[in-house]
């Protein structure tokens, strides 16, 4: 029953009584509480609407008792009337507290409701460090339910680790201090170790004394990680760069030493030519390592198609199992039907080679290694760093020792090994690497010490798989007498080009600058090196054919045809003959510049 109710009903059952009271026991003076009893609804206009009725109940009862216009009547009906003004301030009063007191309650509950479905943990705690509050943030990220984590001790949520720092945090909040943890390590209930972003705040009563702390922290996990992969991929970046250049002026020297061997086998016998059939040999194998620079320099030409993924590893699969001895078992688990890549099968071979040999030496004693291949779709949510989409994963695990974190992150570098130096270069993983980069893809490592090694690739998946042809290489052209300019700022490779030109029917002469010549009339072929000091041969081509737009033009470059090309603008008929080369490789090149109908750059 409300207030006003029982106030109404008060007037009336008081103006009752009254009236069966003697007139001279001014009983009708009561209905002046009745105002009182409506004030705690709140309401002002109830107040007054009760005061009236109070005032003429007592009115109707004190004039029908004989006493309208007695002193008594008009006192008593003023109280009612200052009991009806003082209970509608009152109600007033009381309203308006009301209000200021639902709409804190409400800013409380709508703070309380955006800390529970914060995505980020919000965590009360005593001084001593006991939980007292636990939103749902908080049991999204840790995985316990409020119900387990309060009344527990923050000491006991941590890794162990983590407990020095937390003395060190709730003595500085005693203190009045804020602090702000950029990383720290945290463990999930299933014991999954996390980072998070931690804010801590101390809590103050009304005087100002700090009673408790606040502390909310954020999931960096993820964050942390992209962060990771993008510092890993620029320094593999730069270090790709300087294995590039370095690769690119290698190929100058070695390009001196192959031709030059080849000169001293025509000339020697015995001994000698043994000799020199060593410096062959050691030249090529330094071709080979200078190839595997440029494949992590992602500067070495490849030829791609598309090709199955099952059937690579099917078919690798003798080879691999030779290769990594008796006491090693290799299992594969090839993936359901066709998985096409656009890959070179060259490079997908050496990526299974050199992930097996590592898990091979990686179990001295013996063990299994398991090549699987499955696929996966990656949405945008995805952290791998690659575009939503259908990619082809390759596994290649095995039971080794496993590796520490330090030498996980420094796995991918040119150059870093911990095998012995008569058991590995430290090009293996930094090859597959640029390979995996340059198709579009990506590698990940998983490994703890005794615990194996898990790579896994992801490769963007093929529309349909097709078979490429090969085409049959050219072979050496003898020249007749055509005259061919050589503009090359190395002088031992100027010279060896000029050499191997006039041993094979052809006039040649090294320039220094086109430009500067005034008669090309002559000339059948001008053979630039792409990159000279201070300027560019496709430049430099570019120019002397203003003067004579039918002249022939030869390339040569120690870097990659195709970034040759995106880098100075060269069309699909520019001929480039890739630096070391071979004495057949030059003459062949110049046979189909100078066999051209026409030459465009």
């Amino acid at each position: 029953m409300s207030y006003v109710t029982v106030a109404v009903a008060s007037v009336t059952v008081l103006a009752a009584v009254a009236a069966a009271l003697p007139a001279d026991a001014l009983g009708f003076g009561m209905v002046a509480v009745a105002p009182a009893l409506a004030a705690p609804a709140a309401s002002p206009a109830a107040v007054l609407a009760v005061g009236g009725y109070a005032l003429a109940a007592g009115f109707a009862v004190s004039s029908w008792q004989g006493l309208l216009g007695t002193g008594a009547q008009i006192d008593r009906m003023l109280l009612t009337i200052c009991s009806t003004v003082v209970c509608w301030l009152l109600a007033r009063h009381h309203r308006r507290a009301l209000r200021v007191a639902t709409d804190a309650a409400t800013a409380r509950e709508m703070f309380a409701a955006v800390a529970e479905q914060s995505t980020d943990a919000i965590i009360t705690c005593t001084l001593d460090g006991t939980v007292t509050a636990w939103n749902g943030g908080a049991e999204r990220i840790y995985g316990w339910s409020a119900g387990e984590a309060v009344g527990q001790r923050c000491a006991d949520l941590l890794p162990p680790e983590s407990v020095g720092v937390l003395e060190d945090v709730l003595a500085r909040l005693a203190h009045g201090e804020q602090v702000h943890l950029e990383q720290a390590d945290r463990v999930r209930a299933d014991g999954t170790p996390f980072l998070v972003s931690v804010t801590v705040w101390p809590i103050r009563d009304e005087n100002g004394v700090v009673v408790a702390a606040a502390a909310t922290e954020r999931d960096v996990t993820e964050e942390r990680r992209a962060q990771e992969r993008s510092a890993r991929a620029a320094r593999l970046e730069s270090l790709g760069q300087l294995a590039g250049g370095i690769a690119h002026d290698f190929n100058n020297l070695l390009a001196i030493i192959l031709n030059h061997a080849d000169f001293l086998a025509e000339e020697v016998s015995g001994q000698a030519a043994e000799d020199v059939t060593r410096i062959r040999g050691a030249a090529d194998r330094a071709k080979a390592l200078t190839g595997q620079l440029l494949v992590f320099a992602k500067r070495e030409p490849t030829r791609v198609e598309i090709l199955d993924l099952n059937r690579v590893v099917a078919e690798a699969g003798e080879l691999l199992e030779r290769t990594i001895g008796e006491n090693i078992r290799l299992v594969c688990h090839p993936g359901p039907g066709c998985m096409p890549v656009r890959a070179n099968r060259g490079r997908l071979d050496q990526i299974l080679l050199n992930l097996v040999i590592n898990a091979r030496d990686a179990m001295p004693d013996g063990g299994v290694v398991v090549v699987e291949t499955d696929w996966l779709n990656l949405d945008e949510r995805s952290s791998s760093g690659l575009p939503p989409g259908r990619y082809v994963r390759l596994t290649v695990s095995d039971t080794g020792t496993g590796m520490t974190a330090e030498v996980r992150d420094r796995l991918f570098e040119p150059f870093f090994t911990t095998k012995p130096p008569d058991r590995g270069t430290g090009l293996g993983l930094a090859t597959v690497y640029g390979i995996v980069d340059e198709a579009g893809g990506t590698i990940g490592v998983e490994s703890a010490p005794g615990c194996g090694t898990t790579f896994r690739i992801l490769l963007p998946s093929a529309a349909t798989a097709e078979t490429a042809g090969h085409d049959p290489a050219a072979g050496p052209a003898p020249g007749h007498g055509e005259l061919i300019l050589v503009v090359e700022d190395d002088e031992f490779v100027r010279d060896l080009v000029v050499r191997i030109l006039r041993d094979n029917g052809y006039r040649a002469a090294a320039l220094e600058d086109p430009l500067l010549d005034d008669d090309l009339s002559d000339v059948s072929l001008i053979i630039f090196d792409v990159v000279l000091r201070g300027r560019s041969g496709p430049a430099l081509a570019e120019q002397v054919r203003s003067r004579r737009p039918d002249l022939r033009v030869l390339f040569m470059s120690g870097y990659s045809d195709v970034e040759v090309r995106r880098e100075y603008h060269l069309g699909p008929d520019a001929r480039i003959v890739q630096k070391p080369f071979t004495a057949a490789e030059l003459l062949a090149g110049v046979g189909e510049v100078l066999g051209s109908r026409q030459v465009e750059a």
